[in-house]
């Protein structure tokens, strides 16, 4: 018995030997605890499973109406300022705080004046040119909330599809298309100067068309032209009389056929995208082709345009296969003037009617305008709160976006700050495409080798020219999307612009880092990868999460690799709320379950849009052989979770037995601790008379030799008591 006891004592004594054994091989993570008894899992030993508490910011919830802030009417007298300067006659609409009534109209023809359309989706009234000196007495008309001053209508004038990705090259290997999709089964309204759909690489693609200009019987031009009433229901074909239309189209969506019906390279981004063709400009050309203010006065047909694409979003078109009913993505390669000096703030009737389409389900890209980096402002377009907003990249006329620069020309942010406190809104373009230099699909106009009035059409042309602008960005990003929507037709057009803008190359340095720590005025929040973006799109699609996340929660990776010190991976970024808190992130591996990640600690609130950091550390070696992705959220105060992003872990197995038992290395070193126990105990039992047993390190080990140090005395006290107690039994059994 006394034996026993005495080899239980030695192995108590020589625990500590085998706790410092294990202390040393994780000596280099003295600074993270494991969260799990494999030790996969790790996290900074300072860090919290809590994340720090966020004041919501002050604009989330705020009710003032539009009319009441908008810096366009600064004297809060419900009249454009820009009005007030002028005199003589100009275009002047009516914004009401209510829907459009007969009483409304009739209040209108009391004065003599006669609408000349009525915009639903926007609560307006179109007046046409009329004397400026009524705008008092407008303004005081019951429900009138804004006098308003037309716009100008503005136009923005074979290496750019792959250069954005969304076909392969030697650069890029993997593009989009070769993930199954090429915008098969989705309706671009391409709103613009007609498109001559005749065109050997846009044929076949028209499902319906609208004439916004001759929508109006009574309009002089189309009286000249010779036009009655044009039909409404989408059976009417538009031609190009100006080339811009069938340009732009031809980058959104050209098949790269040529006369000859041959295979070229001048691609849109989804080739099998389909057309509604939507004219604002006349039957005369909508002006000089790129970079010019057009004379003529489009404001009311850019508007009838628009509000016929938003009545007509799901219209089960004459002939067309019920998978190209509707309309799915707007695309503008044109803008809309402001007169006050700053630009547009996102208020007037021409940038709200944007956000009513995209609240309607339909996906606005538009271009950001090509007035340079001084430019004043933004237009009325591109200054929609909701609206994708487009800038444009040279590249150099190479596929290698390494050596893409902003272009020139490309309108620069911000928007003009429309007083709501939301600094988000500001933040324009959200994206940048290829613009410069581009190959254009010919239309059948003028400047060409034919004329579609004069009984000519485009079937025999082919691709010609190059342009640049804003305008041709544009339509890149329009095929972009549409690639998106094949791969997911569910996503809502909040869930496509974040998608965007998540998975966009960075570039530039952030223009206002206390508001967003990536957009950049230049870029908005980078170069558009196609690859990236329809490989989410997918992903939430097969993953349920269509219609589940909150795109407010910002989850972001700002770095990710192996940590030479510990031996583990880690991934670390920052998370914030743009309309709210982000009560948690989490990650998990594969298909695992959810954990925290580790929060860097707080002392109080995180002010508004004030961002966290957030950690992920994994052991590779406690991992089987191969990569293992990490998908890692955010979730918001109600549980909901925001983009994933995700990141890849290359395990080693360095910790997987042969019979596949997984083990960690702490275990291992656990395990080798008792073994040496064991052997210990073993060698003092068969001892018996020898004298104790040493240990030598023969690694130099100072925490070990201190421990034998120390238990030396004792230990030789307990192996004299042993050897007595042998001497003792032994005489006795002689």
């Amino acid at each position: 018995m006394r034996r026993i006891t005495a080899l239980i004592m030695f192995a108590l004594l020589m625990a500590p030997v085998t706790g410092s054994l294990t202390i040393h091989a994780d000596e280099s993570r003295s600074d993270w605890m494991a969260m799990d008894q494999a030790g996969l899992v790790w996290m900074p030993v300072d860090a919290s499973l809590e994340a720090p508490a966020q004041i919501t910011p002050a604009w989330v919830g705020d009710t003032t109406a539009w009319w009441e802030r908008t810096v366009l009417d600064d004297n809060r007298n419900a009249i454009h300022d820009s009005l007030e300067s002028i005199q003589g006659t100009t275009g002047i609409g009516l914004s009401y705080g209510v829907p459009v009534s007969d009483l409304h109209l009739s209040d209108l023809q009391a004065l003599n004046l006669t609408p000349n359309d009525v915009i639903e989706s926007v609560n307006a009234v179109l007046l046409g040119q009329i004397d400026v000196n009524l705008a008092p007495t407008l303004a005081g008309l019951t429900d009138v909330v804004m006098v308003e001053h037309y716009g100008g209508v503005v136009f923005y004038g074979d290496v750019q599809t792959p250069a954005v990705k969304a076909s392969n090259s030697s650069v890029y290997p993997m593009g989009a298309w070769d993930l199954g999709v090429s915008g098969a089964g989705i309706n671009v309204a391409m709103v613009d100067t007609g498109v001559d759909n005749e065109h050997p690489g846009l044929s076949e693609k028209f499902v319906a068309g609208y004439d916004a200009v001759c929508y109006n019987p009574t309009d002089p031009l189309c009286i000249a032209a010779g036009f009655g009433i044009r039909p409404t229901d989408g059976t009417f074909d538009p031609d190009d009389g100006n080339q811009h239309g069938t340009a732009c189209m031809g980058m959104a969506a050209a098949t790269g056929i040529n006369a000859a019906g041959e295979q070229t390279e001048f691609y849109g981004s989804a080739p099998d995208a389909a057309l509604v063709d939507v004219r604002i400009g006349t039957d005369a050309g909508a002006g000089p082709f790129e970079n010019y203010v057009l004379e003529q006065e489009f404001y009311e047909s850019a508007m009838n345009g628009l509000q016929w694409i938003i009545d007509n979003k799901d219209t089960a078109w004459e002939g067309a296969n019920e998978s190209n009913y509707g309309i799915d993505i707007i695309s503008l390669s044109w803008g809309i003037t402001s007169h006050e000096g700053g630009g547009s703030d996102g208020e007037d009737m021409h940038s709200r009617i944007l956000n009513e389409a995209m609240e309607a389900g339909i996906v606005v890209s538009v271009a950001a305008g090509n007035d340079g980096p001084d430019n004043d402002g933004l237009s009325g377009m591109g200054s929609s709160n909701l609206a994708i907003t487009v800038g444009a990249t040279d590249d150099i006329n190479t596929v290698d976006r390494e050596d893409d620069t902003v272009a020139s020309y490309s309108s620069r942010g911000p928007r003009r700050d429309n007083a709501d406190g939301n600094p988000l809104n500001e933040l324009k373009p959200e994206i940048s495409a290829p613009g410069t230099n581009i190959i254009q699909a010919e239309g059948c106009v003028t400047s060409g080798t034919c004329v579609n009035f004069l009984g000519g059409d485009a079937s025999e042309n082919g691709y010609t020219g190059r342009g640049s602008g804003t305008s041709y960005a544009a339509p890149a990003v329009t095929g972009i999307i549409a690639l998106m929507l094949e791969a997911n037709p569910e996503l809502s057009p909040a869930e496509v612009k974040e998608i965007i803008k998540l998975t966009a190359e960075r570039r530039g340095e952030p223009t206002q880092p206390d508001v967003d720590p990536f957009w950049n005025r230049d870029f908005g929040w980078g170069m558009i990868d196609a690859l990236a973006a329809t490989e989410l799109a997918f992903y939430m699609h097969d993953s349920g999460l269509t219609g589940q996340v909150d795109v407010g929660t910002q989850v972001h990776i700002l770095s990710q690799g192996m940590d030479n010190a510990s031996g583990l991976y880690v991934i670390s970024g920052e998370a914030w709320g743009q309309a709210g808190s982000v009560s948690a992130v989490e990650f998990r591996i594969g298909d695992g379950s959810w954990q925290s990640a580790g929060f860097n600690q707080s002392s109080g609130e995180l002010a508004a849009l004030e961002r966290f950091t957030w950690t992920v550390a994994i052991d590779p070696d406690a991992m089987a052989l191969g990569e293992s992705a990490i998908e890692i959220r955010g979730l918001n105060d109600q549980g909901i979770q925001s983009l994933p992003v995700f990141a890849s872990v290359e395990g080693t197995g360095a910790a997987m037995d042969g019979a596949g038992m997984g083990w960690s290395t702490p275990q291992y070193l656990a395990l080798a601790g008792l073994l040496i126990v064991f052997c210990v105990l073993g060698v003092a039992r068969g001892a018996r008379i020898d004298p104790p047993l040493s240990i030598i390190s023969t690694d130099a080990n100072d925490s070990i030799d201190a421990v034998l140090a120390a238990d030396a005395d004792l230990a030789s006290v307990v192996d004299a008591e042993l050897v007595e107690d042998e001497l003792k039994h032994g005489n006795g059994n002689a």
